[in-house]
């Protein structure tokens, strides 16, 4: 998932090192916090594994710095990678929610068969809750809206398939 991301935010601009450090910081998904550490690591492996190239460069008086970029097998990894985790099920507190960032990156066709297995796996999660008796929901008050919260991520669901549908019959 946090490679997924690194991809994701370097598939837009070129950024270095503490760039990205300072985007992530600032704009961080609940869940998919990446650290300094975490991310230079991941950076180094990503570059190891074709996904990013790193050029130097110098601006001024400053010191050398590595600049990141998406290689091809980098947007074919965030393409795939995109597209199976789009059918996650993943509740906004965890990291598979930030892949809905990049629906538009994808054919809107794929992107729906993919929003439509995590719906199904949405509903079966609403399903279980709605069956949680009256008297435990109101003893329990998190799960009255995780009952709530659940339901409003189908309504978005449906919203956003028919829009993604809508696109696919466009482009088609």
């Amino acid at each position: 998932m946090k490679k997924l991301l690194l991809l994701g935010l370097l598939r837009g601009q070129r950024l270095h090192g503490y760039g990205v450090l300072e985007y992530l910081n600032k704009h961080t998904v609940s869940g998919a916090a990446i650290g300094k550490s975490n991310a230079y690591r991941l950076l180094r492996v990503m570059e190891d594994e074709g996904l990013i190239l790193s050029i130097t460069e110098r601006d001024g008086n400053r010191p050398e710095r590595h600049v990141y970029e998406v290689t091809p097998a980098g947007e074919a990894f965030f393409q795939d990678c995109l597209l199976k985790e789009l059918a996650q099920d993943a509740t906004a507190d965890q990291p598979g929610i930030a892949v809905l960032n990049y629906l538009d990156e994808l054919d809107p066709a794929a992107a729906a068969d993919q929003l439509q297995v995590r719906r199904e796996k949405v509903a079966l999660r609403y399903r279980e809750l709605a069956n949680i008796p009256e008297e435990v929901l109101h003893l329990h008050p998190a799960l009255d809206l995780g009952l709530k919260q659940t339901l409003l991520e189908l309504d978005w669901l449906d919203t956003k398939l028919h829009e993604l549908r809508e696109r696919a019959v466009e482009v088609a």
